[in-house]
């Protein structure tokens, strides 16, 4: 079996390995560049279907959908695909069910679920250290934010546990994180979070749909559309799916074992 040669081996075909593969391409279009995804599609954590709609069939997203006006790279992206946005809906009544399948579902029409006055006063007060530790954040090396190995050390769950009084609240900011991140509080680092929420503005601008937040708009035919896309350009001959990555050997030679 004759081995295969490419310039670039790029490992997963989301958003950041296809956008990579595109950006190199851009650089050099002679580049031999080889994309590998485990998965038997493109996308990443963003992945479109249709479904059955009120018109026929409509696109809808099951993962990453949200694009904000402070995400200037994705802004560009978008435009550079020749695709478009429209706003995120939020008017009316909302839904919010918390505390397990037996628990009531309510609803609220505020930008925040409805909370008792004790709860609204213990999400003021974490929002306010939240949000002045966000100032001292730098986004573009987190690694140099004051205390960045101490922040780094826990986790947004343990800094919740110490700094939220009521149940309610950290059980808030649990549905928060999994609806945001996809994963447990428990599961991220505290100084990432920080990192994630100053680069939105705060975390109220992280967590609303209102204009200049995190959840500002919606790409028309969904998000998934943009991972497509940069397959086309790089070419889909160059992306492998179902091709799950298990070893990586890195091999170092001599420089008289080097040719032209």
């Amino acid at each position: 079996m004759t081995a295969e040669i490419w310039d670039v081996i790029i490992v997963g075909a989301g958003l950041s390995g296809l956008s990579a593969a595109h950006l190199l391409r851009k650089r050099n279009a002679k580049l031999r560049i080889l994309i590998v995804e485990g998965k038997d599609r493109v996308g990443g954590r963003t992945v479109s279907t249709e479904i059955p709609a009120a018109n026929g069939v409509d696109s809808w997203d099951l993962g990453g959908q949200w694009v904000g006006s402070t995400q200037t790279h994705i802004s560009d992206l978008i435009k550079e695909l020749g695709l478009e946005t429209f706003p995120q809906f939020n008017s009316g009544k909302k839904v919010h069910h918390m505390g397990g399948p037996g628990a009531k579902v309510r609803t609220y029409r505020t930008s925040i679920p409805a909370l008792s006055p004790v709860v609204l006063m213990d999400l003021t007060q974490l929002m306010w250290k939240i949000d002045r530790l966000c100032a001292t954040v730098c986004v573009q090396d987190p690694s140099k934010t004051p205390n960045a190995v101490e922040l780094d050390s826990m986790t947004l769950h343990s800094y919740i546990e110490q700094h939220a009084w009521t149940s309610e609240l950290k059980e808030e900011m649990g549905v928060c994180s999994r609806s945001v991140f996809g994963i447990e509080p428990s599961q991220m680092s505290f100084l990432f979070f920080l990192m994630y929420a100053a680069a939105a503005g705060g975390v109220l601008q992280l967590l609303e749909s209102s204009p200049g937040c995190a959840q500002e708009f919606k790409i028309k035919g969904g998000t998934q559309q943009l991972s497509e896309c940069l397959a086309e350009r790089v070419g889909w001959k160059n992306v492998r799916l179902g091709s799950a990555v298990t070893a990586i050997w890195q091999v170092q030679y001599s420089n008289s074992s080097i040719r032209d």
